[in-house]
């Protein structure tokens, strides 16, 4: 009896145990596979904020040569026989230490033609031009005296910086080589040389001053209203003062 006691709770302790296992859902017979960790996702790349395209720049507005270049004084002058002749000065109007200067120049060299009470004076003729072509001003300034000479000055300035242009930079600009209109403005000089003043005696001192190379250097070259390029050049003859200004379209 004892014995048949010991195998009911035998089987009743085994029936038991395998109904915990089944109640906590673990398959009979089967371990529990073990859990792999879940993948770790790669960090998502962060986007590099978008370039900004460069802000496209605003042409520069240039103007009109009235923006640049004025009348500062003008005269009536009489000289022999009841003629008369306006007398004009400019100013230039660009703010900038080289324009400053040459007004300064200006002023100096031929203010006093314009200036006072005199009904005349030592020259009859006082004129200016000025020329506007993209960016470059360029302002010529001639005077004529009744002893036969004449005189000038000649500028150019970038607007748009208000700098002197000296003229290797104008023929720069117009793509042009500076020693190439040097050799152009010689030729130029002779033919015009030759025809005025070639059959003049006694002038060979005065040609081979005209002729010199250290002349054509100092010769200012400038844009005319055509946007050709001109010279302003010293010439020397036996004749009257001497000294002439001429202005000569080198290309």
């Amino acid at each position: 009896m004892k014995r048949l006691i010991a195998l009911l709770l035998t089987v009743i302790f085994v029936m038991s145990a395998l109904g915990a296992c089944s109640f906590l859902g673990i398959p009979l017979g089967r371990r529990p596979a073990p859990t792999a960790p879940a993948p770790t996702a790669a960090p998502a790349e962060t986007a590099a904020p978008p370039t900004e395209a460069p802000a496209a720049t605003a042409p520069v507005s240039i103007g009109t040569l009235g923006d640049y270049v004025k009348t500062l004084k003008e005269k009536e002058v009489s000289f022999g026989n009841g003629k008369t002749n306006t007398l004009r000065l400019p100013e230039i109007l660009l703010d900038s230490a080289d324009a400053k200067a040459a007004n300064s120049e200006i002023v100096e060299k031929y203010g006093e033609i314009v200036n006072g009470e005199a009904n005349s004076t030592g020259a009859y003729a006082l004129d200016y031009e000025a020329y506007l072509n993209d960016r470059i001003l360029s302002v010529v300034v001639t005077a004529k005296y009744d002893g036969g000479n004449s005189y000038g000055l000649a500028y150019n300035f970038d607007v748009t910086t208000g700098k002197a242009l000296d003229s290797a930079a104008v023929c720069e600009a117009t793509g042009k080589s500076y020693g190439d209109m040097l050799d152009k403005l010689y030729d130029e000089l002779v033919d015009y040389y030759e025809d005025k003043w070639g059959t003049l005696p006694g002038n060979e001192t005065e040609k081979e001053k005209t002729y010199n190379y250290a002349n054509l250097k100092a010769a200012v070259m400038y844009l005319d209203d055509d946007n050709d390029l001109m010279a302003m050049v010293d010439t020397y003859a036996a004749v009257g003062g001497g000294h002439w200004i001429a202005q000569i379209e080198v290309d």
